[in-house]
């Protein structure tokens, strides 16, 4: 969320173009959407002192219904006002409408990895069960998550060793995963001799 967060309120993710797509995501209506991308563009200009009748020439409401609007966007968090360092006047902020749709990105990005590994999942399994002509078992479900999840095995490399498995005629999923870690088979013998190795030298001593 932080880095969301920090990229929205530098304007390097458009700030506009978000809070039209996301507004009502946050239970905000249009009017508020454009007084804050209205606000937010007076932050860009340095303009840091609330004023409702700056915005009202540029929109169809009165000023009037701005001040009540702005007023309900000031108590429900959307917009923070403080006391200036500089000469105690009062100043808003949008940091905590930037930090919500930063959170909303973040929530996307999670829900697309979830369905990536629901998908990647899925496919691994059903390619299993075709080529080696059986039901995986739960325990086998619990490995092919584990590919997916915790080590990050795309589908073409989990495809390219369960072929393997197929043309060496060893339909087991354990095979599959022992071609797909061959790299950390090796790191571990390498480690477990290094173990062993330092505990004679110890035990010679």
């Amino acid at each position: 969320m932080k880095q969301y967060y920090m990229l929205i309120k530098n304007g390097f993710i458009d700030f506009k173009t978000i809070m039209i797509e996301k507004y009502h995501l946050l239970n905000l209506d249009e009017t508020d959407a454009i007084i804050l991308i209205k606000l937010n563009n007076c932050l860009l200009k340095n303009k840091t002192k609330l004023s409702h009748d700056e915005l009202a020439p540029t929109m169809s409401i009165s000023a009037n219904t701005i001040s009540k609007r702005i007023v309900e966007l000031v108590k429900n968090g959307f917009i923070t006002l403080t006391l200036s360092d500089v000469d105690a006047s009062e100043v808003f902020s949008l940091d905590e409408t930037y930090k919500r749709l930063g959170n909303l990105l973040e929530s996307e990005d999670e829900q697309t990895l979830d369905n990536e590994v629901v998908n990647t999942t899925r496919k691994a399994v059903t390619l299993i069960e075709q080529k080696f002509k059986k039901v995986i078992t739960p325990l086998e479900l619990e490995v092919i998550n584990h590919w997916v999840v915790d080590d990050k095995y795309n589908i073409n490399e989990i495809e390219k060793a369960i072929d393997e498995c197929v043309k060496l005629k060893k339909n087991s999923v354990r095979y599959v995963d022992l071609l797909l870690k061959p790299k950390e088979t090796k790191i571990n013998k390498v480690e477990n001799l290094q173990e062993l190795f330092n505990n004679v030298r110890n035990k010679s001593k």
